[in-house]
C-alpha cells in the first residue's frame, strides 16, 4: 500500500459525535478493533492489519477517536442518533487528499458495531469496528 494514504487511513476514527439527549451507549472505557478493507488495490498487495485502541466513550462521545490522531482539515457535515445508531457524514482534506466518509455506530448494552465507507482519490475504502465496554472511565 502507498505509505502517502496511511495518515488519511489513520483520521478515519478521529471525529466526534453529537449529544444524545437520552442514554445512547453504557459510558466508559471501550476496547475498539477496526479492520480496513480497500477496493481496487492491486493483487497481491496486503490487507491492512487490524487496529485496536481503547478510549473513555460518553454519550456527549459516541464515536470512536484514536487517541494518537488529530481531525485537522476534516469537517463534520451531518450527524444523527437514531435509537441506538449513531450515522455520520464527513468531508476531509489532508496533504493534498480529499475524502468523504460516511458512517454508523450502533450501540446494543456493552457492545458495538461499526461500519463506514471512505471514497478518497479514486479508492473505496470500508472500515469495520467492533467494540467492547471494558468498565468504567480510567
Amino acid at each position: 500500500m502507498n505509505n502517502n494514504y496511511l495518515p488519511l487511513l489513520l483520521l478515519l476514527f478521529t471525529f466526534t459525535a453529537c449529544s444524545a439527549s437520552d442514554q445512547l451507549l453504557e459510558e466508559g472505557e471501550w476496547e475498539m478493533t477496526t479492520q480496513m478493507e480497500i477496493s481496487g488495490m492491486p493483487a497481491g498487495m496486503p490487507t491492512m492489519p487490524a487496529t485496536t485502541y481503547k478510549q473513555c466513550l460518553t454519550n456527549d462521545m459516541m464515536v470512536p477517536v484514536q487517541h494518537n490522531q488529530q481531525n485537522k482539515g476534516c469537517e463534520m457535515l451531518e450527524q444523527n442518533v437514531s435509537g441506538n445508531t449513531v450515522t455520520w457524514s464527513m468531508h476531509c482534506e489532508s496533504n493534498g487528499m480529499v475524502s468523504e466518509m460516511n458512517g454508523s455506530n450502533t450501540y446494543t448494552g456493552d457492545s458495538m458495531t461499526g461500519e463506514m465507507q471512505m471514497t478518497s482519490q479514486g479508492m473505496n475504502m470500508v472500515s469495520h469496528t467492533t467494540g467492547k465496554r471494558l468498565g468504567p472511565c480510567k
